[in-house]
């Protein structure tokens, strides 16, 4: 059986965060297949117990975080050689044994303005230029991306190969029932549309102006529940609830109206995917790889822009039957989606011809 080491300190974020839920839902298809080690960070919050062996790895000076993957990793690597996955778009550069590396976007390429520093983006742009190189297998999440790692790095196409992303079974229409008591606690009172706020390329400005068009003139107008550490303006029925854990999550997203997706740049979307399978209508323009994800679970807008998303949100906040068969979609299509198995088999073939 292969043996593997997989960089698990997307498990230890608080709250957890997409590649960590990920990581959560693939290492149970994982393990009967191949034999998993989870490499945690020591100076890092717990992730509790785990179905597979794990170590724990301490950084070293005056930055832990890059010392813990560019030391601690490949010197535990020499003890224990196996191949090394790296699932967030690095792996060491010192690495001893063969790597398989996941890119999920090429933000630092493409969308600099993400970046609070011009040495922060560096610095991750050399890490994912690195692993690139590297690595024997590089996996991305959708196709969209594939293609921009192939054309961006003039990769040789068969080296890069798609796992795309799942959906967690916590999302679903049945978390709506206590959205209402948990929405209690921010003075949300009525219906609401959901936006994202974070990475610039979100577009939170755009789906906040969105959502004040759309409202206009509504005898009655939705909230609009703000999740992420990016605040909206303040304004009335405007309510920025911050970053959140996974239960507050689902439980906000299926019992709002609609997803009002206002994002310009996307890896995959697991946000969008999340709002189909809970049932809600996903507000967006045809970017990247959402019409890979959504296929025509969507109300599909001219731009990611203010005017065009305000039209289709509009039509969402006022035509009953086109907002229930747009769920209807969206549930039918996260149905249909590949399954956390089927992205398990394509990284167990990535370690596989990586430790040939």
């Amino acid at each position: 059986m292969i043996r593997v080491a997989i960089d698990a300190r997307r498990l230890q974020d608080r709250p957890l965060h997409g590649v960590g839920r990920g990581l959560a839902n693939l290492i149970p298809h994982l393990t009967p297949q191949v034999d998993v080690t989870l490499l945690f960070d020591r100076s890092r919050p717990s992730y509790g117990a785990v179905q597979c062996a794990a170590a724990e790895l301490a950084g070293y000076g005056r930055v832990p975080e890059p010392a813990w993957l560019q030391v601690s990793v490949p010197m535990w690597l020499r003890r224990h050689p196996m191949v090394f996955h790296g699932p967030y778009n690095a792996v060491p550069y010192a690495a001893p044994d063969p790597c398989v590396a996941t890119i999920h976007d090429l933000a630092w390429e493409h969308h600099p303005e993400d970046y609070s520093s011009r040495g922060r983006r560096e610095i991750v742009r050399a890490q994912a230029r690195w692993a690139v190189r590297r690595s024997r297998v590089i996996v991305t999440v959708s196709e969209f991306i594939r293609r921009s790692i192939i054309d961006t790095y003039d990769v040789e196409a068969e080296r890069v190969v798609v796992a795309p992303n799942s959906i967690d079974p916590a999302f679903s229409p049945t978390q709506a029932a206590s959205s209402r008591e948990v929405l209690a606690r921010f003075g949300v009172t009525g219906p609401y549309v959901v936006a994202l706020g974070g990475a610039r390329r979100r577009g939170l400005g755009e789906a906040v102006e969105a959502w004040r068009r759309a409202s206009s003139g509504l005898t009655q107008a939705p909230w609009l529940v703000v999740v992420g550490g990016e605040a909206p303006p303040s304004l009335p029925n405007v309510a920025h609830i911050g970053r959140v854990d996974d239960a507050t999550w689902t439980t906000v997203l299926a019992g709002a109206v609609a997803f009002c997706y206002a994002t310009r740049y996307e890896g995959f979307g697991m946000p969008a995917l999340e709002a189909a399978a809970s049932g809600v209508p996903v507000v967006c323009a045809s970017i990247g790889p959402l019409p890979e994800v959504l296929g025509d679970a969507a109300e599909w807008c001219a731009s990611p822009y203010a005017a065009d998303l305000a039209e289709g949100l509009r039509r969402i906040l006022t035509d009953e039957s086109r907002r229930e068969s747009l769920r209807a979609a969206g549930l039918a299509r996260a149905a249909t989606s590949p399954t956390w198995e089927d992205s398990a088999a394509t990284l167990v073939a990535a370690y596989k011809t990586a430790a040939a």
